[in-house]
């Protein structure tokens, strides 16, 4: 399974978390039975669920200056997890280069977003990598 595969996964995931009230361990079990293919990357799979999970209110922080005329509260949801994973990778996963994280967010957001999410992902997340 690829990189871009695995992020995907890591995506539905985490938007599945905002449904269940299951602990998080218990619907990773649940996801990997139903996609098996986790498997063959799973230690990134685990690093970007939990990693969004564990410090989402510090990546939501991150990016929340630079969405414009949009609260984070009125954000689609897949909008948000989205922001969150790329975030999550320019800021901890040094083996990714920020373009590909970017390239990659906008990827998803084409295929999991409103027909404008991939521009204004790509806007917000530019606007991020210029303050670091």
């Amino acid at each position: 399974m690829s990189r871009i595969e695995t992020r995907e996964h890591a995506m539905e995931m985490l938007f599945q978390t905002g449904f269940r009230n299951d602990p998080v361990s218990e619907q990773i079990d649940i996801f990997r039975e139903a996609y098996p293919e986790v498997k063959e990357d799973e230690a990134y799979f685990l690093d970007v669920v939990y990693g969004v999970i564990n410090s989402r209110d510090e990546l939501d922080s991150k990016f929340v200056p630079f969405l414009k005329r949009w609260k984070l509260e009125r954000l689609p949801q897949t909008d948000r997890i989205i922001l969150e994973i790329a975030v999550y990778e320019i800021l901890t996963v040094d083996e990714i280069p920020t373009s590909v994280s970017i390239n990659e967010a906008v990827k998803l957001a084409k295929k999991f977003g409103t027909d404008s999410s991939s521009s204004y992902i790509n806007g917000v997340l530019s606007n991020f990598v210029k303050s670091l």
